[in-house]
């Protein structure tokens, strides 16, 4: 079961999503403990880390890691494809992506990555069936 998803540049979370209930409160500093533990692996090495009961898998995308809390009997293989398939989904929603995307449409992000996992687990591997319900959103909202 995937527990939150982060997106960062620079060290700083610029989204964030939990699958799973935790307090509010700890959220900062959860994600700064996990950015900073990410950040400090050598780019080219293993991107499988543990972290307490979580197994952090992260992946750069250019200038941006998305990074992906998982429990520790969780397939780390299959976390770290999901990453390429959500900037996938995401590519092919935006036409490409970049890190503006994430800043000026993160409801987007959140609907996307909404349609694809459903409380922790990856319920649609399919682009287009992820994307379809948003872009019917998008056609009835532009009328």
């Amino acid at each position: 079961m995937m527990h939150y998803l982060l997106i960062s540049k620079d060290g700083n979370v610029q989204f964030s999503h939990y699958f799973t209930h935790s307090s509010p409160s700890s959220h900062s500093t959860t994600e700064a403990r996990v950015i900073a533990k990410c950040m400090s692996a050598d780019r080219d090495a293993c991107h499988f880390l543990e972290d307490g009961p979580h197994t952090l898998v992260f992946r750069w995308f250019g200038p941006c890691m998305f990074v992906v809390a998982a429990d520790q009997s969780e397939n780390e293989l299959m976390i770290y494809e999901f990453l390429s398939l959500y900037v996938n989904a995401l590519h092919k929603y935006f036409g490409k992506f970049s890190e503006k995307h994430i800043l000026l449409n993160i409801e987007r992000l959140h609907m996307v990555l909404e349609e694809m996992v459903v409380a922790g687990e990856l319920l649609e591997p399919s682009i287009r069936n992820a994307l379809s319900p948003i872009q019917m959103l998008d056609t009835i909202s532009s009328r």
